[in-house]
């Protein structure tokens, strides 16, 4: 097959125009269809050719417009997008790597991805008219992309109409006014909060009414233009989510002496993490129903640790202490009748099995269900000068019971905190399978009151049933704890050898205060 060159530089636009199986039948041309799942063109189809008209006048399209026969009689029309495109004022994007076709004005962005039914239609999933997806097609040695006429016509503000005696389709354009009566006139749209769910790894932009805005990809920050919509408070502002995909979420009134129109956006701006990207780690959705444009993230992918021991390893020279989060009175999160203080003592009891197994010194801050106070824990892990700490937990997220994954924190601006909890989250992730929703820091105690480097280990979400019930399983429990004992020792191979066992406190030490 001979390979596609020439896409970017001459669209073309697969018309949602259904044809009357009644219609005075042209001459044809032979078109080959481009099949994106089998990577080939299909075989020569005898397309008719169609006239195309734009307010009035006649266009000069460098592919004959055609109609693709699709069952019976009945066809959908075919046209170049690139002059059509261009005359209602839109841009034409391409990117070759995600196959995807990019129609934008000041106020609109289309998005059709070869292959699909489905386009997004600033930033909401569409259905296509017919379920006919965009696609690339073949005349003679001319190859073009080809998306819907009528749904990006209406899209961009423009009519389309069917000439059956002429066998043609007019397209009218400025059928619908953009611009408001004043301009100057606030909209009823207002961005009325903003809220970040640092356990969901969500930023929700809450609107009064249906969400309308476009995307726009800056490569490491992007912007997100709510149409129509106005800063509820008045005052531009910042928010700073804890997490490891954007850095800080700015927002501001956007404005232009060119365009009234563009006086009545709010533009809101992600600042990515170094190495994260749009599609690769941010997807952001339209809630109509929570009216709400709702921004989620993926952290890169982490690596898989494989230390190498050397021959005269002395495992006992090392302490590790493990804290089962919570115990006692403090049940931790509560779902389905289940504790999350339950949950972290066994796997906490297992890893310290695995690790005493290997020779590993071992302390618990505790090993039966009662509390300690979260300083006493800190002080616990001082007292026996320990190596390294891990505090184990299960997360929760009231606000998206769908939401999975697993994180591990680190005290902020710990180089061999965020060390040992990179390999802590790679070894539970790569044992588990569970999602990797990457590093996160926090002034937890914990973290902050301990003098080794310290790990806080999320194992997934109780609010979430799928989660919970993986969580519980003790199939699923001993995976966790085989990754904590292999992320443990994994970080300590990067530390400097240590010979000579130290004999120091095994088992527990739970505090004299008896809390």
């Amino acid at each position: 097959m001979k390979k596609l060159t020439s896409i970017f530089c001459a669209l073309a636009l697969l018309a949602g125009l259904a044809v009357p199986a009644e219609a005075v039948r042209p001459d044809t041309v032979p078109v080959r269809f481009h099949d994106e799942e089998a990577g080939t063109y299909g075989p020569e189809t005898a397309s008719e050719v169609v006239g195309v008209f734009l307010d009035g006048e006649p266009m000069e399209l460098d592919m004959p417009a055609v109609t693709q026969i699709l069952s019976g009689n009945d066809g959908r029309t075919m046209v170049p997008v690139r002059p059509i495109a261009e005359a209602l004022g839109a841009k034409v994007g391409w990117n070759a790597e995600k196959r995807k076709v990019s129609i934008s004005t000041s106020l609109d962005t289309i998005v059709l991805t070869l292959g699909s039914a489905v386009a997004e239609v600033n930033g909401i999933p569409t259905e296509l008219p017919g379920g006919v997806p965009a696609v690339v097609a073949r005349y003679e040695d001319t190859e073009r992309t080809l998306v819907p006429l009528r749904f990006v016509s209406e899209q961009l503000h423009a009519r389309v109409d069917w000439d059956n005696e002429a066998f043609a389709a007019h397209i009218t354009s400025g059928a619908e006014s953009l611009t408001p009566a004043d301009p100057s006139a606030p909209p009823d749209g207002r961005l009325t909060r903003l809220a970040a769910d640092d356990n969901a790894q969500t930023i929700t932009l809450y609107l009064n009414a249906q969400p309308h805005y476009r995307i726009i990809d800056l490569g490491d920050r992007i912007a997100i233009d709510l149409l129509g919509f106005v800063i509820g408070s008045g005052e531009d502002g910042s928010l700073r989510p804890e997490n490891p995909v954007v850095n800080q979420v700015r927002y501001a009134q956007h404005g232009t002496d060119v365009d009234p129109r563009e006086n009545h956006v709010t533009r809101v701006v992600l600042d990515l993490a170094r190495n994260c990207t749009y599609g690769e780690n941010v997807t952001i959705t339209g809630d109509p129903e929570l009216q709400a444009v709702v921004i989620s993230v993926k952290p890169p992918e982490t690596w898989v640790p494989r230390p190498v021991l050397p021959e005269d390893w002395d495992p006992a020279a090392y302490t590790v202490v493990l804290d089962a989060g919570h115990g006692g009175s403090a049940t931790g999160a509560l779902y389905e009748e289940i504790m999350e203080k339950d949950i972290t003592l066994p796997i906490t009891l297992r890893a310290a099995e695995l690790l005493r197994e290997k020779g590993y010194n071992v302390v618990l801050t505790r090993n039966r269900d009662v509390y300690v106070d979260l300083y006493d824990r800190s002080d616990m892990a001082n007292s026996v000068g320990a190596d390294i700490f891990v505090s184990i937990h299960a997360n929760a997220s009231p606000t998206n019971l769908d939401f999975q994954g697993t994180f591990t924190y680190s005290y902020p601006n710990s180089t061999r905190g965020e060390k040992l909890a990179g390999y802590i989250q790679a070894a539970v992730v790569a044992e588990t399978g569970s999602i990797d929703r990457g590093l996160l820091s926090n002034d937890y105690v914990v973290l902050r009151e301990t003098t080794m480097p310290a790990a806080l280990l999320e194992m997934g979400f109780m609010s979430c049933h799928e989660e919970l019930v993986k969580l519980i399983e003790p199939e699923y429990q001993e995976k966790i704890s085989q990754g904590i004992a292999k992320g443990v020792e994994g970080y300590l191979a990067t530390l400097p050898r240590k010979t000579g066992s130290t004999t120091k406190a095994g088992g527990a030490l739970l505090p004299a205060k008896g809390k």
